[in-house]
């Protein structure tokens, strides 16, 4: 600590670190009385102030240029508040009831890497009250945090950690998490269709097998972005609650915000993650299996890179099954589907969506639905059922349509969505 002179209006006042919700004017009168032989002012970080602010008002009142300072030296905010509260407590205008309770709250969120009881004790301890007075201020703080626990304990949990694991970071023993996780999951015991209403009971689920809706895709510059009604059908016929969706291409994430949504536990890894906002595992499937990957998935979706198609719309790297050739190309599916046919449950199901693809040097269309089924075929996967997946929105641009008219030629609206099991 060092004490020094400093300008007045040097001093920074930060409200939400202060522990006083209002100035008491009758005190800075009485200061300004003897402000001759008024103690030092506390700060940190060389102006911030800790301690001394109707000192620091009878100052400014007085219209002083300096200011006695002792310097705390480089705390942190919480180290702050916490030596503010503390100081305030022990000397000069005591803290009023009111302000005590709301820093109550401040404290316990401050100090949240603590057991509950530590916290209590503490923040009892600093504020001069009893344990039973911040119990009583903390309740609703205590009940929020404790529903926000068990948010994501089940967030945790659809991201297939353990439930050891999810104790672990939680700090909350693995028996309470199996019972929070457990009356959950009870929530989808009786699972409605995706968008259901009562003027429409079976939402946007479908019934044929063209799956064609009113907005396929998100409105999104992400090249390749799967419909959110597609995964939403595909889980609803293909899996239940609970268990596990694997996606290796996820891409922008539309499978995990799906799956989670309708109670799925969710493993997504992508070659290059587009986003850090969700939990996509880096990884490529064309080497094998994640290591921290479940070991086995009931439904494994593969949306991979289309050949020709996406040519350089994700990287530039040959390594990328859109800038292969074709050989090389199926050559890397063959691998893709056989690491993931040792993975999928005895009862579960492969997917793929593809797209044809033209071949304008060669003048040919590939159908790379059927090359790929052949692929999966000849692993040991049979047909489950084959979906048409017309694209909702418009996939050409204008001159694309009118190069299309003028040459006589059919530009595509769909997509292959074939569904697999061992």
């Amino acid at each position: 600590m060092t004490e020094k002179q400093i300008q007045v209006e040097a001093v920074e006042f930060v409200k939400e670190l202060y522990p006083r919700l209002k100035e008491d004017d009758a005190a800075i009168e009485r200061y300004r009385a003897a402000i001759e032989k008024l103690p030092p002012i506390v700060v940190a970080r060389g102006r911030v102030l800790v301690d001394g602010f109707h000192r620091w008002q009878a100052y400014r009142r007085e219209g002083l240029a300096e200011i006695a300072v002792v310097d705390l030296g480089n705390l942190t905010d919480i180290e702050i508040r916490r030596e503010s509260i503390t100081r305030n407590a022990a000397h000069g205008q005591q803290l009023s009831a009111q302000d005590k309770k709301r820093l109550a709250g401040i404290l316990w969120r401050d100090l949240a890497e603590s057991s509950n009881g530590k916290r209590t004790t503490e923040i009892a301890e600093w504020l001069s009250v009893t344990r039973r007075t911040v119990e009583e201020w903390t309740e609703d703080i205590r009940r929020e945090e404790k529903e926000q626990q068990k948010a994501d304990a089940w967030n945790l949990w659809l991201d297939c950690h353990s439930e050891r694991e999810i104790g672990e970071v939680l700090g909350i023993g693995q028996a309470t998490a199996h019972r929070w996780i457990d009356s959950k999951a009870k929530d989808f015991a009786n699972e409605s269709p995706p968008g259901a209403t009562v003027e429409n009971p079976w939402g946007r689920i479908q019934h044929f097998d063209v799956w064609e809706f009113p907005n396929s895709g998100a409105n999104t510059t992400f090249f390749g972005i799967l419909s959110p009604e597609i995964m939403e059908n595909l889980l609803w016929f293909f899996t239940e609650p609970g268990q596990i969706v694997f996606d290796p291409f996820v891409g922008s994430g539309t499978t995990i915000e799906v799956a989670k949504q309708m109670g799925r536990r969710v493993w997504a890894s992508d070659r290059k993650p587009a986003t850090p906002m969700l939990p996509i595992h880096k990884h490529d499937i064309t080497t094998g299996w994640p290591k921290e990957a479940p070991s086995k998935a009931h439904l494994i979706f593969l949306d991979p890179p289309y050949w020709k198609q996406a040519a350089g719309q994700y990287s530039d790297d040959p390594a990328d099954l859109a800038n292969m050739t074709l050989e090389g190309f199926l050559e890397a599916w063959s691998a893709v589907v056989n690491h993931c046919i040792k993975h999928v449950d005895a009862d579960g199901y492969v997917a793929f969506i593809v797209s044809p693809a033209e071949d304008k040097k060669a003048d040919r269309v590939v159908d790379l639905a059927l090359l790929m089924h052949d692929v999966c075929q000849s692993a040991g996967l049979k047909d489950k059922c084959r979906i048409i997946a017309p694209w909702g929105t418009q996939q050409a641009t204008g001159q694309q349509v009118d190069w299309a008219r003028k040459n006589r030629r059919l530009l595509k609206k769909y997509r292959d969505l074939l569904v697999m099991s061992k």
